[in-house]
């Protein structure tokens, strides 16, 4: 029996742990039931487990991306794993937040939760939506489909834009940037603009998957960029600026409009 803590030590020592794990075992660990009793410190704990599961997500995404122009099992795997983990932190954050809903809480503070709530499960859709890409890059692999040079540009104009929503979405949430935030929904336009205008005729049906994907990851971001103006807007009692995305179309949203215009086209 003294034996059994030598032969593990050498067992972890043979198998390293993934440094994913660890890193998501070190988030999950500030989800500590104790914080609860002082719902300021159970938020901030909640607020920082939120920015790494929008980090993954965003990550995973992106990751699964690339597999549709160079595919690998491995990456494959990673985008898997990171679902899984990103599945872990939607179920262990919506419970640690439903017990601060229970707590003594002042208006923002309740605004806060809400908006924790409403967010992670859009970044979990996100990650749900690499899963699908990922899928859609195995297939293009296994069947050694070939888009057109016009599909193919056209495919990376929009995954450019992806790009560019995620990272303005993610990066807004977790810096609190309105500024940033705001910019989202013209992007998204854009992005809508954008996948309708792409030529999927002859594409197949894989193509149109990869297509309905991206689209639906671009309405998450919005989704998150919203739930923050509205939250801000509810904070300063300013609703009839910025409590809807109808308000938002204001001189700036048409500026970042024209832009994303320029910069995305077919």
């Amino acid at each position: 029996a003294p034996l059994i803590g030598v032969l593990e030590k050498c067992v972890c020592l043979l198998i390293p742990e993934n440094p994913e794990s660890i890193r998501e075992e070190q988030e999950m660990d500030r989800l500590e039931e104790r914080f609860l009793l002082h719902p300021a410190l159970a938020l901030e704990q909640s607020r920082q487990v939120t920015d790494a599961m929008a980090r993954r997500a965003m990550d995973n995404l992106l990751r699964a991306m690339e597999l549709v122009h160079k595919f690998s099992d491995k990456g494959c795997r990673a985008v898997e794993d990171a679902e899984n983990a990103i599945d872990r932190y939607e179920d262990r954050l919506g419970t640690y937040l439903m017990k601060i809903t229970g707590k003594e809480l002042s208006q923002r503070q309740s605004e806060e939760v809400s908006k924790y709530l409403h967010t992670i499960s859009d970044f979990e859709r996100i990650s749900d939506h690499a899963l699908n890409i990922c899928d859609a890059a195995r297939e293009i692999n296994a069947k050694s489909v070939v888009f057109s040079p016009e599909a193919e540009r056209e495919l990376r104009t929009l995954e450019q834009a992806i790009t560019e929503i995620l990272h303005l979405a993610v990066g807004a949430f977790v810096s609190g940037d309105l500024e940033g935030a705001s910019r989202v929904e013209p992007l998204e336009e854009i992005v809508d603009r954008l996948q309708k205008g792409v030529c999927t005729l002859n594409q197949g049906f894989i193509f149109n998957d990869l297509l309905t994907n991206y689209e639906r990851v671009a309405d998450h971001c919005s989704n998150i960029a919203v739930a923050m103006i509205e939250l801000e807007s509810d904070s300063f009692d300013t609703h009839e600026y910025l409590n809807s995305v109808k308000a938002m179309k204001s001189a700036s949203f048409a500026r970042y409009s024209a832009e994303y215009q320029k910069k995305y086209t077919l």
